[in-house]
């Protein structure tokens, strides 16, 4: 009968710890201040008037000789929001993981500026990216306004992973307004009412795919593997018709795959355009 006794006041002693640490896990407020990373410390923000947005602390770093050799730079850039040219959906499969991956959203302005928004886990100084601790209240969730030379050098030509970047296909040439009106409005908020980021519900793949569905509601289903395994997240965009392209997955691979390009390029001034061509 001891034995027994003893066992339930354990069970119920670990049941007791099981919903504390659950109720402490979902009354986490995500931090505004922090011993952030260099890439992360000065948040980008977006003021709109008069059909134009200024758009501050464009990220623009350069990464050599390593990834952790960071050159900081921002620059504030001033941009027409009804001359939108086109919008380009950026991937990259992880060489060491294929299944995940990084996704980002690129505008590329008539006057020939590209604007790259890429969305991602904030992390301290001290903090490692963990796809496992992601899935908890670990990092909070951060829109990054960015040059391309910031972002597709860095995983192209300095990670050398294999990085692809698509024409998007809108069904209303002014969805790539609201679209980019979206997007900053919610980096915009972000800054002062931060929330966590998600392996599953909140990473840079189904951010995106939340703002295609505030335009089209219900477009992608949230319920969407390549949601969660983003290195396939290309194929989930040509199956709902956002990439402009009539080729299979792997024929618009081999189109679009922009890698060896950005190592024959390098840090040009016109990168954005000679990796399109």
């Amino acid at each position: 009968m001891g034995n027994r006794k003893s066992a339930k006041t354990l069970f119920l002693t670990a049941l007791l710890l099981l919903v504390v640490c659950i109720g402490f896990e979902f009354t986490k407020k995500p931090p505004i201040s922090g011993d952030w990373q260099p890439q992360f410390k000065v948040p980008s923000t977006a003021e709109f008037r008069d059909g134009w947005v200024t758009v501050r602390n464009v990220r623009n770093f350069r990464y050599y000789p390593e990834e952790t050799d960071m050159h900081p730079g921002y620059y504030d850039r001033k941009y027409d929001l009804s001359k939108i040219k086109r919008v380009w959906y950026t991937t990259e499969p992880w060489n060491e993981f294929k299944l995940a991956g990084h996704t980002y959203v690129s505008f590329e302005f008539e006057n020939g500026d590209f604007l790259a928004i890429t969305i991602e886990a904030r992390r301290t100084t001290n903090q490692k990216y963990s796809t496992w601790k992601a899935l908890f209240r670990t990092y909070p969730l951060i829109y990054v306004a960015a040059d391309e030379r910031d972002l597709t050098l860095l995983r192209a030509s300095i990670r050398k992973d294999k990085v692809y970047i698509y024409p998007v296909k809108l069904a209303d040439s002014k969805n790539s307004r609201i679209l980019l009106i979206n997007m900053l409005t919610e980096m915009n908020s972000l800054s002062v009412n931060p929330r966590w980021y998600n392996t599953l519900f909140s990473n840079c793949t189904s951010e995106i795919a939340k703002q295609v569905n505030r335009i089209t509601p219900g477009r992608i289903s949230m319920f969407s593997w390549q949601l969660w395994l983003t290195g396939s997240a290309d194929e989930l965009a040509l199956k709902h018709g956002l990439l402009d392209t009539n080729l299979p997955i792997e024929k618009a691979r081999q189109k679009f795959f922009i890698t060896e390009k950005s190592q024959t390029i390098g840090d040009d001034p016109h990168y954005s355009e000679r990796i399109r061509e």
